[in-house]
């Protein structure tokens, strides 16, 4: 008989334990966004903390250039966020709403996640 694709179903329509990989998923991408927001905004942190310190310029630098490593590796790392549904990399920005696969959005998921 006629099958359905894992991407024509709704999300949490497979069971509990697809309820509980939408909730993994989802508490993988709240952390992984955290992350990244908290190391945008340490940047302003560490400017200050450069600035009173005055360690020279060449420390300077390099340690501006080591945070930008990190929050390039972090805002990667948010990137790399798998879809619940489909399992492929949900979008490659960093703010992407809705999967570039399925078309599954992120609020789906927070709603299948939320629900008890």
């Amino acid at each position: 008989m006629f099958r359905r694709r894992k991407t024509d179903q709704l999300p949490g329509e497979g069971g509990p334990e697809d309820v509980q990989k939408y909730r993994r998923a989802w508490r993988s991408y709240v952390a992984r966004r955290n992350l990244v927001v908290v190391l945008f905004l340490s940047f302003l942190f560490l400017g200050f903390m450069i600035g009173k310190l005055k360690l020279g310029e060449p420390a300077d630098f390099a340690i501006l250039m080591a945070w930008i490593g990190v929050y390039l590796a972090g805002g990667w790392w948010l990137t790399e966020w798998r879809c619940p549904r489909c399992g492929k990399v949900f979008g490659h920005r960093l703010w992407t709403q809705r999967c570039i696969s399925c078309d599954l959005s992120k609020d789906d998921v927070e709603a299948v996640a939320r629900r008890k």
